[in-house]
């Protein structure tokens, strides 16, 4: 049977509102199923206090019982101390991520990085042990437990890519024009002599030629290759550089990149579902996965993720970082929950005056279909030495901001670095900067958005999403409150990236971090029901009391329960 939209609207008057506000009226739009026919209506009201702007003795009466018995509401400790302290403005809307590494692995390093405002940490599973990475998931859990933040985890697989070894165990390793290496694939017994580097595919030194350009972590480092001798593949630096451990390695050869037996190696490798399995017993937020071909290996591992935890809501996050990721996509994109632009390996892949436009296709497409958007590799490249980062690195951030990714992220400037923490402070302030610049000038992006939903419910959830980010850009709403279980229509609203910061309330804990990730959000934990004018009853007097609201706020209030729209003042 066809479904339709019937339209009515009413007009009432009520002596003593349950919310009273500045504006003498409250305005609720909400579409309410009709048990006896197959349609939707779509009910306006409004009322006039006639009172002033006061709250009376029953608001206050009203929100106090509504509260009574709601237990606490859970929001991240930083944020709450930047609403008390400045306000709703002032809130940065793109999420930071930083890898942690040896110089940011100790519970203090972990709560400095938490204080500065990383919503995301990053393990990278081609570093340390598993038990290593033990160890910092229940650091981060305590922190979470006993310091009220709200930091999620995210577990990089390795990828079978090319690559370099340990480096015997040292944490970098300066490479200088004009200097011999020997990158070989052979086992030392008595350490490693100096200037070898362990390559970890076999056929390296049997497919590479005399001539060829070798290019370390996406051209950080190059070789040319001289000579071969056997196993043992020697090679003069033509660009100097720091070499990581088991830093990416690809090759070229006539000025075209080599690539036929990386095509033939495994997107997850043996080791990378070692790595998967150790995540999913973890309980880590997201898995990223590296070097994605299609879409095939996304749906893949949903499925193996959903067969070893039933219950697991675990985010898959698509890592386009090739040629192959590129060709493939848009179907990447729609198989995974997110994805993350790497630069670095992208950038040996392709040409680097490439990297820029491809970047921004990939951000513009996971935001038209809803997918939240990383952008990383080599941010702050500079401040893994250096405690102040050079000027186009602070305009690289800038554009990052600009194009309205969800998140940026540190890899070796945290894992590793000198300055960890004041990498960390340039990212939270340029993002802040460009944030309100965008602000000031009203610039209200004229993206077409398209539909991206199928059914009629899904795409009523939309529309009121868009009309919601559009009337909280025109009213100047203070703040847009979301009342969500699985976290979806916070997501949609994420995606219009409106002015104002989205209050996004859930009632798990699993849902509040991987919100964590998306634009604009401020995940809560909110024991709620379908009630709405008990909800807002309920929130008004938790968020009061920590002063992180005040009367007289303007708010927009939406559920995804009972798809509504409630435009009001803070009582």
């Amino acid at each position: 049977m066809a479904q339709a939209l019937n339209f009515s609207i009413s007009t009432s008057y009520s002596p003593t509102p349950l919310i009273s506000h500045r504006s003498h009226s409250i305005s609720r739009f909400t579409l309410v199923k009709n048990p006896s026919k197959t349609s939707l209506s779509i009910k306006a009201s409004a009322s006039d206090n006639g009172a002033g702007t006061g709250t009376s003795v029953q608001d206050h009466v009203s929100l106090a019982a509504a509260a009574a018995d709601s237990g606490s509401i859970e929001v991240d400790a930083v944020t709450e101390a930047e609403l008390k302290e400045n306000g709703f403005r002032s809130t940065r809307r793109t999420k930071l991520i930083c890898t942690i590494g040896p110089v940011t692995c100790k519970p203090e390093q972990l709560e400095a990085l938490a204080v500065g405002g990383m919503n995301v940490a990053r393990l990278n599973m081609c570093h340390g042990t598993r038990e290593w990475h033990r160890e910092v998931i229940q650091r981060l859990r305590r922190l979470n437990e006993e310091k009220g933040y709200a930091v999620a985890i995210m577990m990089d697989t390795e990828g079978s890519e090319i690559h370099m070894g340990d480096l015997g165990g040292a944490p970098s390793a300066k490479a200088e024009d004009g200097e011999i290496w020997t990158f070989s694939v052979r086992e030392f017994d008595s350490g490693l002599p100096e200037h070898t580097i362990i390559v970890n595919y076999g056929g390296f030194a049997e497919d590479i030629k005399v001539g060829d350009e070798l290019l370390v972590d996406g051209g950080m480092v190059r070789f040319e290759v001289i000579e071969k001798i056997g196993p043992d593949v020697k090679c003069r630096c033509t660009d100097p550089g720091l070499l990581l451990p088991r830093a990416n390695l690809t090759f070229w050869r006539d000025g075209s990149l080599v690539r036929e037996r990386n095509a033939m190696l495994p997107t997850i490798s043996s080791k990378d579902w070692l790595d998967i399995d150790f995540g999913i017993a973890e309980g880590v937020d997201f898995i990223a996965i590296s070097f994605v071909k299609s879409a095939e290996v996304i749906k893949h591992l949903r499925s193996y993720i959903q067969a070893r935890a039933r219950d697991s809501d675990i985010s898959v996050i698509a890592k386009i970082e090739s040629i192959d990721s590129l060709k493939n996509l848009e179907e990447i994109i729609l198989a995974s929950d997110g994805a993350m632009v790497a630069r670095g390996d992208l950038g040996a892949q392709i040409p680097l005056e490439q990297v820029p436009s491809e970047q921004q296709k990939i951000v513009q497409l996971c935001r038209q279909l809803n997918k939240p958007v990383i952008v990383a590799s080599q941010l702050l490249e500079s401040m893994i030495e250096y405690p102040t980062p050079t000027r186009a690195e602070v305009a690289d951030v800038s554009e990052a901001v600009r194009q309205r990714s969800d998140a940026l992220m540190l890899s070796g400037e945290s894992a590793m670095g000198q300055f960890p923490d004041k990498a960390l402070t340039v990212l939270r302030s340029v993002s802040l900067r460009i944030e309100k610049w965008w602000r000031d000038e009203k610039r209200h992006e004229a993206m077409e958005l398209p539909g991206i939903t199928s059914s009629f419910g899904d795409r009523i959830s939309e529309e009121i999403c868009n009309s919601t980010a559009k009337m909280a850009n025109n009213l100047g709403v203070d703040a847009i409150f979301v009342y969500t279980k699985t976290g979806h229509m916070a997501s949609l609203l994420s995606r219009c990236r409106p002015d104002c910061p989205i209050f996004a309330f859930t009632t798990t804990t699993s849902v509040r971090r991987r919100l964590n990730l998306q634009w604009g959000l401020i995940p809560f934990r909110l024991s709620f029901s379908d009630d709405m004018d008990s909800n807002l009853n309920k929130t008004f007097f938790l968020l009061k009391s920590r002063g992180m609201i005040k009367s007289g706020d303007l708010v927009i209030a939406v559920s995804d329960m009972l798809q509504s729209i409630q435009v009001m003042n803070v009582p």
